[in-house]
């Protein structure tokens, strides 16, 4: 799966990744541990090669897709954009990002998740995608709120960081909203 942007080529990840997975992670540490559990300082090959593993294994199984966000110029890895816990029986899915601290405050985010958006409903015909995060979340709050998301609510114990339930924000956008029918 491949697309690609004025900015980014968006494709799934491979092994040739590993370093460059690696070496985002590892440089945005501060920016994205507070947001993603899986973030660490200690984030190593083996990590990433286990995270590539982990996303190809989603694409397989239709359970979650992942899409790595590279710059078309200098071909950095800029982030991922990711749609998980697709839910066959109400046609529906999270969709998420991450950026590394070189590339935020850009706009990729907001590209990225066009992009992905635009697969979802195309090709998996999903009817609604949810976009959930932190209330202190300021780069992804302003993101969600780019022209395509609307906000519904704030719920309690709407996500898991760490092994405990957090109150989340919950966004939604649906085929309508990006002129769908």
């Amino acid at each position: 799966m491949e697309s690609r942007t004025d900015r980014l080529l968006l494709r799934t990840l491979k092994n040739s990744d590993i370093i460059p997975l690696m070496h985002a992670i590892s440089q945005s540490v501060d920016t994205v541990i507070p947001w993603l559990d899986w973030c660490y300082e200690s984030f190593d090959n083996m990590d990433s090669e286990s995270w590539i593993n982990h996303s190809r294994q989603g694409c397989l199984t239709s359970s979650s897709y992942e899409l790595a966000a590279f710059e078309r110029i200098t071909e950095e890895l800029v982030g991922c954009v990711y749609v998980s816990s697709i839910d066959n029986v109400a046609n529906m899915a999270n969709i998420g990002y991450w950026i590394t601290s070189k590339y935020q405050g850009r706009g990729y985010a907001a590209e990225a998740t066009e992009v992905a958006e635009n697969l979802e409903f195309n090709h998996l015909l999903l009817i609604r995608l949810e976009l959930v995060m932190d209330p202190q979340n300021v780069a992804s709050i302003r993101t969600a709120e780019k022209p395509h998301a609307t906000f519904e609510c704030k719920a309690r114990n709407r996500y898991m960081y760490n092994g405990e339930a957090k109150e989340g924000l919950v966004y939604s956008i649906i085929p309508f909203d990006l002129g769908y029918r």
